[in-house]
């Protein structure tokens, strides 16, 4: 072989042998972002599965404290009407649930968001107050209202703590 057929055959095997070297960095090259771009979508996907959770229990929890605060306040305003009742005639009247049938529809709203709660921790003072301003509200005369519900101010304070500290974990 002569000098020139040399010299083109290694010219023709460098070009093979570096479009080889290119083909096989574009593929690995490919390979990588591809995988980059797998995980970050799926990294965006969880992000947004977490934004949703974190949505839900705001929402869940904001509506359960406005709906613990308007059963608290309904009851509050029945013992007023009583006292204004008392102060007139002398007795305290007899509680009439069919006046107020906003109770029994405010504590179903309350226990369907308890249930949409995660928190255990909030479930249960969720609980406990209910049962304690039904206490105050199935009393047999309005005179017994309130230790009831001085009996369920700690656990209502000891809720709107743990939704406090719940909300700063959400947002």
């Amino acid at each position: 072989m002569n000098a020139a057929t040399v010299s083109a055959l290694a010219g023709a095997i460098g070009v093979v042998a570096g479009a080889l070297v290119s083909s096989v960095g574009v593929v690995l090259r490919e390979r990588l972002v591809g995988r980059r771009e797998r995980e970050a979508q799926e990294a965006l996907r969880l992000q947004q599965l977490a934004d949703q959770r974190a949505a839900f229990q705001r929402d869940s929890i904001l509506g359960l404290q406005e709906a613990i605060g308007e059963l608290w306040s309904q009851s509050a305003d029945g013992y007023n009407k009583a006292a204004q009742q008392q102060a007139k005639n002398g007795e305290w009247p007899r509680p009439d649930l069919t006046v107020m049938a906003d109770f029994n529809k405010i504590s179903a709203r309350i226990n369907a968001l308890r249930a949409r709660v995660f928190d255990d921790e909030l479930r249960a003072l969720t609980s406990d107050l209910l049962v304690r301003i039904w206490a105050g509200i199935e009393v047999s005369d309005w005179s017994q209202q309130p230790e009831h519900m001085i009996a369920a101010r700690e656990p209502m304070n000891r809720l709107q703590e743990r939704v406090n500290s719940l909300l700063k974990s959400l947002f």
